[in-house]
């Protein structure tokens, strides 16, 4: 039997060095047997930790979909816990390994198997030190010796901090939920606290209205109507455009904010010119008849009543007619997500009467009402009364907090550095002429809320911050060509560049951002 499973442990890891259909192919070959397919997967965790080491969060993401525990190793006495060798292996190999750790607390992995007093205060850079308070004997934090946290210490970055903490106060789904969920190809949605930032107060009702609605199709399909409310930049585009990804369905999306006719949304009717085309409205609907799918209309609010009007009856009815062919269509299983700025001055002062001196976990159990029914006056007053009635659910998205729009200035940061780390190419079709260089940030936690504190504001949200960042991106990228000699690609043979941005002393008690080369 020994032999047996060395044989799978190797094939598996055979399998992934191939592709992730290769590998889904595999398992599959082997899951007839539950019991010894079980068996086989328990045999051969070292097979996680190698998908770790590859940095791919698409392949941790099916190990886990086929049984792999997302804690890794259970003898972590002598063996690290996944979340941990994941954050580390990132550090030794200047690797952002993130989305690794994403998708293993998004897969059940218990926060706690990392020092919580690491990422307790996720704005401060971890201790190298070990607190007196905390029992290293205990057998689950045995692994993590003086030289261990060491490590942990300086790769575990803003985000992952974030995460961790976000992981240890969440809502726990109950066992029903996520067999339902499963039964329906939708745990994606119970996934949804690792895909954006902030938003405590209305992530679970969410998530339990988009359950609910697929659990509903089975006998009694009708549209879901969203409302995603909020001023600008605060992740309503962000999260309407990864439902359909989460759900496993189809996602369209159309900007409304010069459309004045339902002609321009659903395109000429059957007869006239240009009808043969139809709309990427009319399409979609076209191509996905009777099936689930998610419609994000995005600046709603900028467009006219003759759209109101003509979505409404389509919403309603949960019909539609094909204005290229005149059939008719089923779209009562449809997800309509409509993004609005309309209301924003009033979520922000509810958030600042009511939310803004919450902790995390005082945020998820607040009660919205109030907010709600204002906005569903609103929203009456514009769209009118028929049109408010056909929405089923309102969600209002909260100014960031400044933990949270330090995490989004980390988050625009990472991107940057994920662009830079990959090789040189001088070829025309690419010219990445910055490339096989590793930026690093000097305690990044009193970086990113320094800059958050220049860049972040209600009105602007997230999109000051990526200003920000970009004044980053242009300071790395004039260091890096003070580096001597001229780049080729054969400099990817050779070490990394290695850029730091830190905070630095201007000579009057402050400091501004800077960016500088660094040597071994």
């Amino acid at each position: 039997m020994a032999v047996f499973y060395h044989h799978k442990m190797f094939s598996y890891t055979m399998a992934l060095k191939d592709s992730i259909d290769s590998v889904r192919t595999y398992m599959e070959h082997y899951r007839k047997d539950n019991a010894a397919f079980q068996g086989m997967v328990n045999q051969a965790i070292p097979v996680l930790y190698y998908a770790i080491g590859r940095n791919s969060p698409e392949m941790v993401s099916l190990l886990l979909e086929y049984g792999f525990s997302p804690e890794g190793c259970i003898n972590t006495t002598h063996f690290i816990p996944a979340l941990a060798f994941a954050v580390i292996h990132g550090h030794l190999q200047l690797q952002d390994t993130t989305e690794i750790v994403k998708v293993l607390l998004a897969g059940g992995a218990d926060p706690k198997s990392i020092p919580e007093d690491m990422w307790q205060r996720y704005l401060e850079q971890p201790s190298e030190e070990r607190p007196t308070t905390v029992n290293y004997t205990a057998a689950f934090l045995q692994w993590c010796g003086k030289r261990t946290r060491t490590h942990l210490a300086h790769g575990l970055n803003l985000t992952q901090r974030y995460y961790l903490h976000r992981a240890n106060s969440a809502r726990p789904f109950e066992p029903r939920e996520i067999s339902e969920a499963n039964l329906h190809d939708a745990e994606g949605i119970l996934k949804l606290a690792y895909r954006i930032i902030g938003q405590l107060p209305v992530l679970h009702d969410l998530q339990q209205q988009i359950l609910n609605q697929i659990a509903s199709n089975v006998d009694n399909p009708a549209a879901l109507v969203m409302v995603f409310a909020g001023p600008p930049g605060h992740g309503k585009t962000e999260l309407a455009t990864q439902l359909g990804g989460l759900l496993r369905v189809p996602t369209t999306t159309i900007v409304c904010s010069q459309m004045n006719t339902d002609t321009e949304l659903l395109g000429s009717r059957n007869g006239y010119h240009g009808s043969t085309q139809g709309s990427t409205l009319n399409n979609h609907l076209s191509d996905n008849i009777g099936e689930c799918s998610v419609v994000f209309l995005d600046e709603f609010d900028k467009s006219s009543q003759a759209v109101y009007n003509a979505l409404l009856t389509i919403m309603s009815e949960g019909e539609y007619q094909d204005r290229r062919q005149n059939r008719m269509i089923d779209c009562s299983k449809i997800i309509w997500v409509l993004a609005s700025n309309l209301g924003d001055e009033a979520i922000t002062t509810y958030y600042k009467r009511h939310l803004e001196h919450l902790t995390d976990d005082q945020k998820q159990n607040v009660n919205l009402t109030p907010l709600l029914r204002q906005l569903a006056g609103i929203y009456k007053g514009r769209w009118g009364a028929a049109f408010e009635s056909r929405i089923d659910c309102i969600v209002p998205f909260f100014p960031f907090s400044p933990g949270e729009q330090a995490v989004v200035a980390h988050k625009f940061l990472r991107a940057n550095a994920a662009s830079v780390r990959k090789d040189i190419d001088l070829r025309k079709e690419v010219r990445r002429h910055m490339g096989h260089c590793h930026i690093g940030l000097q305690e990044d936690g009193k970086l990113c809320s320094h800059m958050a504190e220049r860049g972040y504001d209600v009105s602007s949200g997230a999109r000051g911050l990526k200003q920000e960042v970009r004044k980053v991106q242009i300071m790395a990228r004039k260091v890096y060509n003070t580096i001597p000699n001229l780049v080729t690609e054969s400099s990817n043979n050779g070490p990394l560049e290695r850029l730091e941005v830190k905070l630095m002393p201007t000579g009057h008690k402050e400091n501004e951002v800077g960016v500088i080369l660094k040597r071994d």
